[in-house]
């Protein structure tokens, strides 16, 4: 039986704070050996997750801007599949979502129409994202580099606003920090199931496993065999209204790492 870990990054895997993934490095090392997939299920893009996925040498597919898109390394599956895909680098990428131009144009529209103070990425320079966020220049413009969705950095939108944007297909999903709009037909339980399914199509029966920390992540956590939430930096879980989840104790990736430790027994 194959085992897979889905996982979301801030204040999960990486600290809510500081970004960084220092505290979960031995755990990832602990599931890398035992050839244990580790994906990243997030709101980040696919640039950020690039630079985690470097920085830890994971080769696994990952799950970009809240399951707006799959992206997979080439022949990393070898068992063909009926999703609708293309190549782009070196990844086949299955898209759920709908392209960054059209939410952001939507966004404008409906800023101009309500009157509405509110800043997104693509409003603001690098040097003012890395204010608002904590993060540094370069961790900013990767950020900023979307393809399938727009993050409300500051202020928020209206009810009459919300109201609109489903009907024009979008919604926005309340994060950690910020809250994103994409397109309503996708959110991370979708794309995991895709997943699921592909590796169930190469290795036979799977074992999931997901590990989240907030409201955002219960789609994906209502769809694994054996979800986990880690505590949040006041010390609770959030609380899930769909499923119900495993809470850990343990912040972030203090958490993160008992889990790890749980999935290898």
């Amino acid at each position: 039986m194959k085992k897979v870990v889905f996982t979301d990054l801030d204040g999960t895997l990486l600290d809510l704070k500081t970004y960084s993934f220092i505290q979960s490095i031995n755990a990832i090392e602990l599931l890398k050996s035992t050839g244990i997939p580790v994906i990243f299920c997030s709101s980040k893009t696919r640039y950020e997750q690039e630079f985690y996925r470097e920085s830890l040498e994971i080769r696994d597919p990952f799950i970009v801007e809240n399951g707006s898109a799959i992206f997979i390394p080439r022949g990393y599956f070898k068992k063909s599949h009926s999703f609708n895909s293309y190549m782009i680098d070196r990844y086949e990428v299955i898209p759920l979502g709908k392209s960054v131009d059209r939410i952001r144009r939507t966004l404008a529209e409906k800023r101009e129409k309500y009157k509405l103070k509110f800043s997104c990425y693509s409003d603001l320079e690098p040097e003012e994202v890395s204010t608002i966020t904590g993060l540094d220049l370069k961790s900013s413009r990767r950020a900023m580099t979307r393809d399938f969705s727009e993050t409300i950095l500051r202020g928020h939108l209206s009810d009459a606003c919300y109201q609109e944007l489903k009907k024009e297909g979008l919604i926005s999903i309340p994060g950690s920090k910020y809250e994103t709009v994409i397109g309503s037909s996708t959110d991370k339980g979708k794309a995991v199931e895709i997943l699921i399914s592909l590796y169930a199509n190469e290795f036979g029966r799977i074992q999931s496993y997901g590990i989240g920390d907030s409201k955002n992540d219960e789609a994906m956590l209502e769809v694994v065999d054996e979800p986990f939430l880690v505590q949040r930096p006041s010390g609770e879980w959030a609380p899930l209204e769909k499923t119900s989840a495993r809470g850990v104790i343990g912040v972030g990736p203090l958490g993160w790492n008992k889990v790890a430790k749980m999935i290898m027994k």
